[in-house]
């Protein structure tokens, strides 16, 4: 294979095969393997992968020319991309493949399901200004309703769109080589695991991450006036400023190497661990696509507030062909649902960072962070709707204007979190 093509280019298909050299290195011991998964990597995001939310504008397939945030990947493509940077964070221990997992988890993810997770749209896209049952090929590279909120299309993948965040639950707390523990992504959990030589720990976490700066892990599981010496780990990620860390209210020092932090301490029942990871607003400029501009909040990136209007499709007649409807189940409780834009959507970025306003929220009483209201990040920015900038004749929102397009008053705009967002532009034109 040549180092500038890859065999396959449908979006699931590459990526799955991200880690697929990589898992050969472990049994051929060929450096080449191993850099053949980071080629392919770097291959796809630097053609296709010019866009937010960790993913690669695929659709079906990657085709020339379309590379424009309004292309969109599968939902299955999200988990498998998600299963891939797992598999290669614990094989090779590289940030890359721990911060690319976060991208596709926070951002991209979410909004690829309704709130209550009983629907799902087959391709979801970085910026995407309509969710209806409309064909929008050649748009994209799929002809059929596959933007629409449907409980049961997709039936060749309904069995792996959901398992995006079991996989993640499972990687939350992993061994390391020298009978240790290494948290390297973060989420709430309680682990149980055999450290040093074979003593058997827990470690609860507790954390409203990548909402919350703040993360507890409390040692337990130990007899009584039992200790146990092992190493742990903990990623500092790349886009923190000044993280801080204390064992058991002690300031201890932040040495990292290679983006990890190695505390080996005996340890005892009620050990205290507390990690904070100061977020701050950074911006990314994807140069392909026009110099389009991202906000990101720490690992969580923005997107523009567009007020969503849904409405409820009969789910039979919105399913594409291999849905396959189930005999007897009620129509009425699995409807399928469309959303509208009923605000503007084609603003234009004011990207000084100095100019936002980041807002705090309370945690959700429901533990769902990924919608408009319960939210807990806003950000106040500013922006001006480009002329001519709308929707083509399939609905989809047309590419990115370039430079000379004119821009309106700016104003004040909302950002809200990529994956709150059913209806998002989350890569938007610069002001000039």
């Amino acid at each position: 294979m040549q180092e500038s093509s890859l065999p396959n280019w449908h979006n699931v298909n590459v990526a799955e095969c991200f880690r697929e050299p990589a898992e050969y290195f472990l049994v051929s011991k060929d450096p080449a393997a191993l850099h053949a998964t980071y080629n392919n990597y770097s291959l796809i995001r630097r053609i296709y992968g010019q866009v937010p939310g960790g993913m690669f504008g695929s659709d079906e397939n990657c085709r020339h020319g379309y590379i424009d945030p309004r292309q969109g990947t599968e939902t299955c493509g999200f988990v498998e991309q998600m299963l891939s940077d797992e598999i290669l964070m614990a094989q090779t221990g590289d940030l890359l493949w721990m911060e690319n997992l976060e991208d596709v988890a926070f951002n991209s993810y979410p909004a690829s399901m309704t709130e209550d997770l009983r629907a799902l749209r087959y391709l979801t896209c970085p910026n995407q200004v309509q969710a209806d049952s409309n064909n929008h090929n050649p748009g994209v590279d799929n002809s059929g309703p596959f933007f629409c909120m449907n409980p049961f299309s997709s039936r060749c993948c309904q069995h792996n769109h959901s398992m995006g965040w079991p996989y993640y639950s499972q990687n939350l707390m992993l061994a390391s080589a020298d009978g240790g523990a290494a948290c390297l992504i973060y989420a709430d959990c309680k682990a149980t695991l055999k450290v040093a030589d074979g003593q058997t720990v827990t470690i609860d976490e507790q954390t409203h991450y990548p909402f919350s700066e703040d993360i507890l892990l409390t040692i337990g599981g130990l007899k009584k006036n039992q200790t146990v010496n092992f190493p742990l780990y903990l990623r500092i990620p790349t886009w923190t400023k000044g993280a801080h860390v204390t064992v058991n209210g002690k300031t201890i020092d932040c040495q990292v190497h290679s983006g990890l932090l190695q505390i080996q301490n005996e340890w005892k029942n009620g050990d205290e661990v507390k990690l904070y990871l100061p977020m701050r607003l950074t911006k990314r400029v994807w140069a392909l696509n026009k110099n389009s501009v991202s906000i990101n909040y720490g690992p969580i990136t923005m997107s523009l507030l567009i007020k969503e209007r849904y409405e409820k499709k009969d789910s039979r007649e919105t399913a594409i062909g291999d849905s396959h409807w189930q005999e007897g189940a009620d129509a009425s409780k699995w409807p399928t649902f469309e959303i509208y834009a009923d605000s503007p959507w084609n603003y234009a970025l004011v990207e000084n960072l100095h100019s936002m306003k980041v807002e705090k929220r309370p945690w959700p009483e429901n533990n769902y962070p990924f919608n408009h209201e319960n939210t807990p990040i806003r950000i106040k920015a500013r922006g001006a709707c480009v002329e001519g900038w709308g929707q083509d004749a399939t609905g989809l929102c047309q590419i990115l204007p370039d430079a000379r397009a004119r821009r309106g008053k700016v104003e004040e705009i909302t950002l809200i979190p990529m994956g709150a967002a059913r209806l998002r532009i989350s890569a938007f034109p610069p002001m000039r």
